[in-house]
C-alpha cells in the first residue's frame, strides 16, 4: 500500500475510526480536519508495522507523519481494510507528534 492509496480513500472519505479515536474527537482532543490534513500533508510512510489482528489489506499497519490544521507535528497509525463496500482507511490512533519524531 502507497502513501499515494492512502490519500485517495482519505480524499473520497473513505475511513473510518477505532473507538479510541472517536473518543478523542469526542472529547475535543483534535479535529477529524486533523487526521485529514495529517494524511494529506505527509510525504512519507514514516513507518510500516505487521498488523497483529490480522485485518488489513496487506497485513500491515502505517505510521503516518503530518501536520494538524494549525501546521504542527501530528501523527495518525492506521491500516487499509476491505468491507462489503470498498476499501477504507482505518485509523487506530492519532495524537500531536513530537518534532523529533
Amino acid at each position: 500500500m502507497t502513501l499515494e492509496e492512502i490519500k485517495c480513500l482519505v480524499v473520497a472519505g473513505q475511513y473510518r475510526f477505532s473507538g479510541k479515536v472517536l473518543e478523542l474527537l469526542t472529547e475535543g482532543h483534535y479535529e477529524l480536519e486533523d487526521l485529514v490534513h495529517c494524511i494529506l500533508s505527509a510525504t512519507e510512510i514514516y513507518k510500516t508495522e505487521r498488523d497483529e489482528r490480522r485485518e488489513s489489506v496487506h497485513g500491515m499497519k502505517y505510521t503516518i507523519l503530518g501536520c494538524d490544521t494549525y501546521g504542527l507535528a501530528f501523527y495518525t497509525v492506521g491500516k487499509v481494510v476491505k468491507a462489503s463496500d470498498g476499501r477504507y482507511y482505518f485509523f487506530i490512533t492519532a495524537h500531536a507528534a513530537d518534532e523529533d519524531s
